[in-house]
């Protein structure tokens, strides 16, 4: 079942997420169990939820579809605390670029502090990411020029492409860590 929140994202369930990327590598339910070990029931019991897997079961799923288990985790962030802990987290970890204008005393201005990648694969996959942003924005703004009807469905629509368009760039195994001067792939194990 998707989930939205407050604006109307959706929210795939850890089962459509197999399903999502079991589908997007153009394999069976029976082909991911043999990769992943795990019996081909189980998978189509995870993907129509009737059981969730365990952590050791989704990185099998995960290595056998080549993609991060980081995509089926989901972060309760709600603190400044949890927000300034994963930017810490990745600074530390990947080639980050904070910037933010001066005033005229020399101090920096909150209100234009930027946030990129040094790699630029992350940077135009986060430009995609923003144009459907802004599709959505300007959806919203243009509220008044629809029924409530017409409305209501292209903003569904436009929530569910934007979802999608999330899944496709999260579908990249180039390895960014700092350090990494080439073009490397993580491979993940059968």
């Amino acid at each position: 079942m998707e989930l939205t929140n407050h604006k109307g994202a959706v929210f795939m369930t850890t089962g459509e997420k197999i399903k999502y990327f079991r589908n997007m590598r153009g394999i069976s339910q029976e082909t991911l169990g043999q990769l992943s070990g795990i019996n081909s029931a189980t998978i189509k019991k995870y993907e129509y939820g009737i059981r969730n897997p365990k952590p050791d079961q989704l990185l099998k799923i995960a290595n056998a579809l080549g993609i991060s288990i980081n995509i089926f985790m989901d972060f309760d962030i709600e603190t400044v605390s949890d927000v300034l802990s994963l930017l810490f987290k990745l600074d530390d970890q990947i080639d980050m670029k904070f910037e933010a204008d001066k005033d005229d005393e020399g101090n920096f201005k909150p209100a234009t502090v930027k946030l990129s990648f040094k790699n630029n694969l992350i940077n135009k996959k986060l430009c995609t990411y923003i144009k459907a942003l802004e599709i959505r924005e300007n959806m919203l703004k243009a509220k008044d020029d629809y029924s409530e009807e017409e409305y209501a469905d292209s903003l569904q629509h436009i929530n569910e492409n934007i979802e999608e368009i999330k899944q496709h760039l999260l579908d990249d195994n180039m390895v960014v860590k700092k350090g990494t001067d080439r073009l490397t792939v993580k491979n993940y194990p059968n």
